[in-house]
């Protein structure tokens, strides 16, 4: 089976996947974007990809969740890893010494406190491991701890997260729908036909009536005009009774409800 994850090898999503399957379990394709993960794997049958859905300090990841509603994807596994980010620089550099530093959108904007303690200037790369080609006299990287070893640096400094509790979700995806009877979360897609007062309360009032938490709501526009949004809930529950009948509600109540997946979550 091919497993699909955001690369190179010794990036986040790589960390993730091995915690699903390991290399000897599947074969591991690297790809340069998540885009690029979410095409690959919604057309190769025999596939996963291994993609982060949330961060606890940025929120959604919300190439992923569009992906969610536009390719033909579906969730069946969650795996939590801790986000512990280093600064890496070339042979005897400290941090004193580094005036610009590169990697992914979001690590900068995980790291943006120590970023702005340091006067560091910053711009973008495809993946955090990528970073690591831009270390010069002067340049540094902010990059996975433990990764940069592999790649013949040392980390100037560690553990330069903006909060000390950062923890990334990943989502395992594939092409095929699934479906476990004792899974412990359920996704689905929500989306109203058209708008009108009270619409979000209506969905969530529908959980709370059969005494269904959601461990995850998200609005992504729906991309046809202003102000119209799907909403994804994440309930903490299998498909089943009750659940069905939120669905058999909903319905009723002019919303398109798709399930995007059930799944136990691997922490």
């Amino acid at each position: 089976m091919n497993l699909y994850y955001l690369g190179p090898k010794g990036t986040f999503s790589y960390l993730a996947a091995q915690q699903y399957q390991t290399e000897e379990e599947a074969t591991y394709i690297p790809k340069s974007n998540l885009y690029e993960v979410v095409s690959a794997v919604s057309k190769d049958n025999n596939a996963i990809a291994v993609v982060p859905i949330e961060n606890s300090i940025e929120g959604t990841i919300n190439i992923v969740a569009d992906g969610l509603t536009q390719e033909n994807i579906y969730a069946k596994g969650e795996i939590h890893l801790d986000i512990q980010f280093a600064l890496y620089g070339s042979d005897k550099a400290d941090a004193s010494s580094i005036k610009k530093v590169y990697s992914i959108a979001p690590a900068i904007s995980q790291t943006s406190q120590y970023i702005q303690q340091h006067n560091f200037d910053y711009d973008y790369v495809d993946s955090t491991i990528k970073s690591l080609e831009h270390i010069e006299p002067g340049v540094g990287a902010i990059a996975p701890l433990g990764s940069g070893e592999a790649y013949g640096y040392y980390p100037i400094e560690k553990n330069i997260q903006d909060y000390p509790h950062n923890v990334t979700r990943f989502l395992v995806v594939s092409n095929e729908p699934q479906h476990i009877d004792d899974a412990s979360d359920t996704i689905l897609l929500i989306t109203p036909e058209y708008d009108k007062p009270g619409l979000l309360a209506s969905i969530l009032n529908t959980f709370a009536m059969f005494n269904i938490n959601l461990s995850w709501i998200e609005s992504r526009p729906l991309k046809t005009q202003l102000g119209m949004y799907h909403f994804f809930v994440q309930a903490d529950v299998p498909r089943g009774s009750n659940l069905d009948k939120v669905v058999t509600i909903l319905s009723t109540l002019d919303f398109q409800v798709k399930i995007i997946g059930s799944f136990n979550k691997i922490n």
